[in-house]
């Protein structure tokens, strides 16, 4: 049971940590939580997607789990109490995690539950399995060499018997974990689609993804429109790719709102942009929005409206207009235009990026974007 509660937690994290990377929302059977959890500072501790924690701790539990009939000890001690100890260190982080998804997000993530149901059957199973662990020893002097000789038959019968058995759990359970995660990638995929609108590139496409009215910057021959949100962990990656293509002049820029519903602050960061861009200083608002996101992401919209008071400031701002233009009706239109135009496109979620009205479907590190500009200006 312990190695099969391992694999459980190890195909969830692999499917989350797919999900992560490339910034698409799957299915959440909480509503928006999992978009909430995974745009919370919470999911990126060092920088690192917390899937990748949770996929180590899995499968470094599988391997000990598959060890575990083996009588060679790991750093001094048994496989089984090794097991269990490194079960214990899970469950206590898997309780800490949740905590703070049901007090301080206060949203439920469906696969980070899956999770710790996983991390406390793991738990639970090591537990039962290092009380039943029998001490190993010499076969009782008092009986008889046959009898012993039988004695140590069945024993190795029966460890034989075990380790088909403990074989026979990591293929089903590992087999089934590999179904539903491709089963739920692949339907995803086909569930998000590609905009229709973008099948053929070309200028007049380009024009309409990125009218003159909306924010731009860089003079490459490449035009990259992007339908961001400011309060997405994948939007807040991939800006300074994006700002290192215009620095190379690869690419001109065009910046479009998308603003998502699970995001609760999502639109008030677009409006703080929008205002700032009447100034004409709409690239120094959005490069602070996306630098500082950590530290506005989870307050109250009442704490967010002040903090992005002190970045107009920092960005030099005339701060009593630009508190006036953030309430303004222009600017809530503007916002809620670029969101309608992303909804009649059928945008899966964020970012969505065009290149050269070419609706980009693959990686969003610096490689696989620069060579996606390159293959557009061939």
């Amino acid at each position: 049971m312990a190695l099969a509660a391992a694999l459980v937690g190890a195909g969830i994290s692999a499917y989350l940590l797919v999900e992560y990377g490339t910034g698409q929302s799957g299915f959440c059977a909480t509503g928006s939580g999992c978009d909430e959890v995974r745009a919370s500072a919470f999911a990126y501790p060092f920088g690192i997607p917390m899937p990748l924690f949770g996929l180590a701790f899995y499968l470094a539990a599988a391997g000990i789990a598959w060890r575990s009939l083996e009588p060679a000890h790991l750093l001094g001690m048994s496989p089984r109490v090794a097991l269990a100890a490194l079960a214990l260190a899970g469950l206590a982080v898997s309780i800490v995690l949740t905590s703070i998804e049901a007090f301080v997000i206060h949203a439920f993530c469906t696969w980070c539950l899956g999770q710790a149901i996983a991390s406390l059957v793991l738990a639970i199973s090591s537990a039962i399995g290092l009380a039943r662990q029998e001490p190993s020893g010499l076969v009782n002097r008092d009986i008889s060499r046959h009898a012993k000789r039988v004695a140590v038959r069945e024993a190795a019968r029966q460890l034989d018997a075990q380790k088909r058995g403990l074989r026979r759990e990591a293929f089903l359970v590992s087999g089934f974990m590999a179904i539903l995660v491709a089963t739920l990638l692949v339907g995803g995929a086909l569930g998000r689609g590609a905009p229709g609108p973008t099948e053929n590139a070309g200028a007049n496409t380009t024009a309409r993804l990125g009218p003159a009215s909306a924010p731009r910057t860089g003079t490459g021959p490449v035009t990259v429109v992007e339908f961001a949100d400011y309060q997405c962990p994948a939007c807040q990656a991939v800006a300074p790719e994006l700002q290192q293509l215009v620095t190379d002049g690869s690419i001109t820029l065009v910046y479009r709102y998308f603003p998502l519903p699970q995001h609760s602050l999502a639109v008030l960061a677009a409006r703080a942009a929008q205002a700032a861009s009447l100034q004409g200083e709409f690239w120094p608002m959005h490069d602070l929005l996306f630098s500082t996101h950590a530290a506005w992401e989870n307050v109250s919209s009442d704490e967010a409206r002040a903090y992005f008071g002190g970045l107009a400031s920092q960005a030099g701002l005339n701060l009593q207009r630009w508190q006036a233009d953030l309430t303004s009706p222009a600017v809530a239109e503007a916002v809620s235009s670029d969101a309608a135009a992303a909804k009649a496109l059928g945008l899966p979620g964020t970012p969505s990026i065009f290149i050269n009205g070419t609706y980009y479907q693959d990686g969003l590190s610096l490689g696989q974007l620069r060579s996606a500009v390159a293959a557009a200006n061939a």
